[in-house]
């Protein structure tokens, strides 16, 4: 199906968060009875056309982080994470990625913005439900906060932040905060 430009009022979504959870495991089985995939093939095409959100799915010349490489604070976030992670004596493939997968995910957050844009009628408004992680070597990510900044920067007005729920860090018991961001298109 193709979308007419300018034809959405309105978008609701929950992405995945910037964590080690590869969603296309818990959801292999229904994917294969609902026909959406058939072969391994076909999984890995699937997994190819995902926001990257976990080092599994990190493929070779994924290219997103290009997006965010003038946000100083993703930056900041993902070198935090890479002293963390040597400092700490961490040298196993995954973890060698999680600054790398850092970068794509608030990327590939910042291209499907910027694609966005001309599918949505100027007033459409836009929410995310995201949460906050640690997961990466305890390093904090302010999820909502930082995807407001990108959206900011490709010309959407942010309504708010609101708080959804908390949720308990498995590894930490850290209370963690899932928001709503809201944004709105106004061309």
């Amino acid at each position: 199906m193709l979308l007419l430009p300018e034809s959405i009022d309105a978008v609701f979504t929950s992405p995945p968060y910037p964590n080690e959870k590869d969603y296309t495991r818990t959801t292999r089985l229904e994917s294969v009875l609902l026909g959406f995939v058939n072969n391994k093939e076909e999984l890995r095409a699937l997994k190819k056309g995902l926001l990257r959100s976990n080092t599994r799915n990190v493929y070779k010349g994924d290219d997103d982080d290009r997006w965010i490489a003038g946000h100083p604070e993703i930056q900041a976030i993902a070198e935090e994470i890479e002293r963390r992670r040597v400092s700490l004596g961490k040298t196993s493939g995954f973890e060698r990625l999680y600054g790398k997968v850092t970068k794509l995910y608030f990327g590939g957050m910042a291209r499907h913005l910027a694609e966005l844009r001309p599918f949505l009628k100027r007033g459409a408004f836009l929410g995310y439900v995201v949460g906050d992680q640690a997961s990466y070597l305890q390093v904090m990510i302010r999820t909502g906060q930082l995807l407001a900044e990108i959206a900011e920067s490709l010309g959407y007005r942010v309504i708010g932040i609101d708080l959804f729920r908390t949720r308990i860090a498995t590894a930490t018991r850290q209370q963690m905060k899932e928001e709503v961001l809201v944004l709105q298109w106004n061309g």
